[in-house]
């Protein structure tokens, strides 16, 4: 099974530090905690991928952030979701929430 988790946030140092960004600075952490590199994909976003678990129950985790502003995400991450072929039920999305 494979998952994606997006972390939202805004691009720019100017950003870097503030509560937009926590989807971004939680998928870093993910990253880094399972040593996986980023790079940069077609769809305007950076993944990193690891597996969790062992044998046939491992799941392919696929953390992803945008290149653009968070509220003009959804389309990179769309296309993003397609290229692995995640479906929606498969997306977690990390982001800030104050409502």
């Amino acid at each position: 099974m494979v998952w994606l988790v997006v972390g939202l946030g805004n691009p720019g140092d100017e950003y870097a530090a503030t509560r937009h960004n926590i989807g971004q600075m939680v998928v870093d952490h993910l990253a880094a905690r399972h040593s996986a590199g980023w790079s940069a994909h077609k769809s305007r976003t950076e993944v990193a991928a690891f597996k969790i678990g062992v044998g046939i129950d491992a799941a392919s985790i696929i953390v992803a952030k945008s290149r653009s502003y968070m509220n003009e995400s959804g389309g990179p991450i769309s296309a993003l979701a397609a290229f692995y072929k995640v479906e929606p039920s498969q997306i977690i999305v990390i982001h800030d929430e104050l409502d």
